[in-house]
């Protein structure tokens, strides 16, 4: 597809998608003056600083930069990209983007996708009409009273009941003249030598929804004797257990109020949470969660609480799941509810308070994973005690903060029954490996790549990188809002590396473009990846329209850099330095690099006279 006809399309979904009703799906907004305000879904705020303009069709954050217009904001909320965006936005408001956008073979499992939604969806509404409204459905109606259930919650969840006969659905799917075939494709029939019939029989039945609401899957639970006492859906190309939450699509807005989401095991834990007002709670349809799923938490929130009973928690499988949370950057905690308890069971007996106050009361993973390996080891044995520490070992040796790993190692040594002195003692030579080892990975690199620009920039320190981002956004922003500005930007920008490889992008694009009259340049030239941090910046300028100070900016990055030189200089000579004696030709690159380095400190003493050391 030629520029010109996709720029129609993407113009076109989003003057269909008028950006406060998207947004309002996601933020609450109140009107104020010609814009709305909100509070910003993309950092934790209490004062609203998130601003969305009807006029322009933009929305602009001022406390964490975050802008661009609808496709940006859903790009950033659902954590997906262009494409799966455009079409997101094209399928809310109807719109059928070019099928020759799609090889005939990704048509043709697009077309599969769709129907596998529609008889799922016309599952649902017959399984929910024969709960409802017949006399069949009173049996489970009775059991879902008997475990609290009331029908507001079963119809916010799409709850159903699948009849004790063999055909039922079968006759509906055929009276409506749809494919039996593709209806065993969605798990909801099975073909035998006498013919089709249903799956799902004398089952409530829990429909299992994405996160958009369109029904991918079910699971039932048997309302009489036979086995198993849960039946899922089979795998198919709309449905992968290992990739879903029971109850996203209702716990969404939840999880954002409440900047974190507890994830419970069963279906029932989830309804029974919804019903009683604790709304950012999600299944795992499972103990262990896996990799999708932890990607799929990481779009909405950067905390989670696991609110499984206690002996699914203390699987194996499950401390496996924390860990992918752990090292997905997710806060990770445990809510230890109490034996034989779990959230459905603990909620109906004592109240939502009572479950509230667990949560509040959840311990960190390291907490978690030590009463773990304590209640493994035989603690009234020397030799049990020292296999316990070991074990803790590893756990400390992944703790940066010097004071959380203090406090933890107190609380270990009172677990374990030995002095702090002890642990301390053998804590100190597991330290020490840990250290040696490290130094001389440290210095093999810096003198074997000594010219490696990634360990450059492992220099750098959190707080200073992330001050170079922003100036080098600040300039990027710079060079949109004055033609004039670009020169002597580019001039700054083309003596360095930039840290973000989509700056730099950026960048270059820029520069290719500087031929033509036009500025700044149509958004339809970038990639999509570009585009997006584009529009952000175009935004920005729009809502934010004070002058960049473009000199001051100029000046910070070329002093950082030129810091980070002699730095990098530095390890390099105190590297070189260790060589043998008598090597000349070390030597030589030595006293080269001296020379060098005193050349550059004199020139940092000439441009930046009253330079500090930071930023």
């Amino acid at each position: 597809m030629d520029r010109l006809k996709q720029e129609k399309i993407i113009e076109e979904v989003k003057q269909n998608n008028e950006i406060v009703a998207v947004i309002s799906e996601y933020v609450n907004l109140k009107e104020k003056g010609r814009s709305f305000i909100g509070l910003c879904p993309f950092h934790g705020e209490k004062t609203p600083s998130f601003t969305v303009s009807r006029e322009k069709q933009l929305f602009h954050c001022f406390g964490c930069g975050a802008g661009g217009d609808v496709i940006n904001f859903i790009m950033r909320i659902e954590n997906l990209n262009f494409p799966q965006t455009l079409r997101l936005l094209a399928e809310r408001v109807n719109i059928t983007l070019p099928n020759e956008q799609l090889s005939p073979t990704l048509l043709k499992k697009k077309e599969e996708r769709e129907q596998l939604y529609k008889l799922n969806a016309l599952a649902t509404s017959f399984y929910q009409k024969i709960l409802f409204q017949t006399e069949t459905g009173k049996q489970a109606l009775a059991y879902l009273e008997a475990r609290g259930i009331s029908r507001q919650a079963a119809e916010k969840f799409r709850l159903g009941y699948s009849p004790p006969h063999w055909t039922r659905l079968v006759e509906v799917l055929r009276k409506k003249g749809l494919s039996l075939n593709e209806a065993e494709k969605a798990g909801l029939v099975r073909g035998g030598t006498e013919g089709f019939y249903d799956r799902f029989r004398d089952r409530l039945m829990f429909p299992i929804s994405n996160s958009r609401g369109q029904i991918i899957g079910f699971g039932g639970r048997i309302l009489g004797e036979e086995q198993p006492k849960y039946l899922n859906s089979p795998e198919t190309v709309i449905f992968q257990k290992g990739r879903c939450l029971y109850g996203l699509f209702q716990a969404r807005e939840g999880i954002r109020k409440a900047r974190k989401a507890i994830i419970v095991e069963g279906y029932l834990d989830v309804i029974q949470a919804h019903q009683h007002g604790v709304e950012q709670v999600v299944a795992s349809l499972g103990t262990a969660l896996t990799s999708d799923q932890v990607r799929t938490l990481k779009r909405y929130t950067k905390e989670v609480i696991i609110a499984y009973d206690a002996d699914a928690a203390g699987q194996s499988a499950t401390i496996r799941g924390l860990d992918l949370l752990d090292e997905a950057g997710v806060e990770v905690r445990v809510a230890m509810l109490p034996e034989g308890e779990d959230p459905d069971s603990l909620v109906r007996k004592e109240g939502t308070e009572k479950f509230l106050h667990l949560v509040e009361q959840s311990v960190d993973l390291f907490t978690f994973k030590l009463k773990y390996i304590l209640g493994k080891e035989d603690l009234s044995t020397p030799i049990g005690k020292a296999r316990a520490v070991d074990l803790v070992f590893a756990l400390l040796s992944r703790v940066k903060n010097k004071i959380a790993r203090e406090a933890y190692i107190r609380q270990t040594a009172a677990a374990v029954g030995i002095s702090e002195e002890s642990f301390y003692d053998q804590w100190r030579i597991y330290e020490y490996n840990l250290r040696k080892n490290k130094e001389r990975l440290d210095i093999k690199r810096s003198s074997r790549h000594t010219n490696d620009n990634t360990h450059a920039q492992q220099l750098i320190s959190t707080p200073e990188k992330k001050k170079v981002l922003l100036l080098e956004r600040e300039l990027l922003r710079g060079c949109l809002q004055e033609k004039e500005n670009f020169g002597r930007i580019k001039k700054t920008l083309m003596g360095i590396e930039c840290s973000s490889q989509l700056s730099a992008s950026l960048l270059q694009q820029l520069i290719e473009w500087d031929v033509s009259g036009e500025w700044p340049p149509p958004a339809s030239v970038f990639s999509p990846e570009i585009r997006t941090l584009y529009i952000e910046l175009l935004t920005e300028n729009e809502m934010n329209p004070l002058p960049v100070d473009v000199e001051g900016c100029c000046r910070r990055l070329r002093q950082y850099h030129l810091t980070r030189e002699i730095q990098r200089l530095q390890k390099e000579v105190a590297a070189s330095s260790e060589e043998k004696e008598g090597n000349t030709s070390s030597m030589q690159n030595l006293h080269e690099k001296l020379a060098l380095l005193n050349e550059l400190h004199k020139k940092l003493r000439e441009e930046f006279p009253t330079f500090s050391g930071s930023l």
